[in-house]
């Protein structure tokens, strides 16, 4: 499938905002979302999985702008922490 395909494919199957098209190295296409990379890495800290949903989509959700979303990022950043701690 070329990549035009793919992503004709992603656009029919996209669910969600934070869906996304993933091609591997040997070809093979998948959708993904925040949430499998996040259980993929076994993010556990819901500040953390909060300061990665922001990270990957900076000023992509539409309703916040750039700087909104990297000031929420540091504030996941340090409940993270605290919920470390």
């Amino acid at each position: 499938m070329s990549p035009e395909e793919h992503i004709r494919e992603a656009d029919l199957i996209q669910v969600n905002k934070y869906d996304r098209l993933i091609v591997g190295k040997c070809g093979n296409s998948c959708i993904i979302d925040v949430y499998d990379v996040l259980k993929a890495f076994d993010v556990k800290n819901p500040a953390l999985q909060h300061l990665i949903k922001k990270a990957l989509c900076v000023g992509l959700r539409g309703h916040k702008d750039e700087e909104t979303d990297l000031e929420d990022i540091i504030d996941s950043a340090i409940r993270a922490k605290q919920l470390k701690d």
